[in-house]
């Protein structure tokens, strides 16, 4: 068996909506499953938080990319396996649609397919005329390809 060229980070949500269906039964299912094909030093398994897409879980995020997959069940994990980890090509029936038409193409082909985002933020932005002296919030920074936990 061909053996995948990517390295791959798989994040299933174990949050509090996506754990109670089954997300905890999926994380072990899906580790198996990279031991059966024989991908454990390509593929990382792990756990996450709530990835903020409760009402499609369980979900699972896919790097690199991101790639957002929903309503993950045992089935849709064989095929992930098979297709995204060992075949090197994300399945794309199974991809979070949370946008709507605003995603037109998923996100692992083209940064450019996102939804326009508002600019960072500054401190300047932040602080408001009327504010008190050192009321202002810290500007937030995030990474656009991975998770910081």
């Amino acid at each position: 068996m061909e053996q995948s060229k990517s390295n791959y980070r798989a994040y299933v949500c174990c949050g509090h909506n996506c754990g109670p269906k089954g997300s905890v039964r999926l994380l072990h299912e899906l580790e198996a499953e990279v031991e059966r094909q024989h991908i454990g030093d390509y593929v990382s398994v792990l756990p996450t938080g709530c990835q903020s897409h409760c009402e499609s879980g369980p979900t699972m995020v896919v790097y690199p990319g991101p790639v957002y997959y929903q309503e993950v069940d045992a089935q849709r994990l064989e095929r992930i396996v098979a297709e995204h980890f060992v075949g090197d090509t994300p399945v794309e029936e199974y991809f979070w649609r949370g946008y709507g038409a605003l995603w037109k193409r998923p996100a692992w082909q083209s940064r450019a397919a996102l939804p326009p985002q508002a600019p960072p933020r500054t401190t300047a932005t932040l602080s408001q005329p009327h504010a008190k002296k050192g009321s202002r919030k810290r500007p937030t920074h995030e990474e656009p390809d991975d998770f910081k936990w």
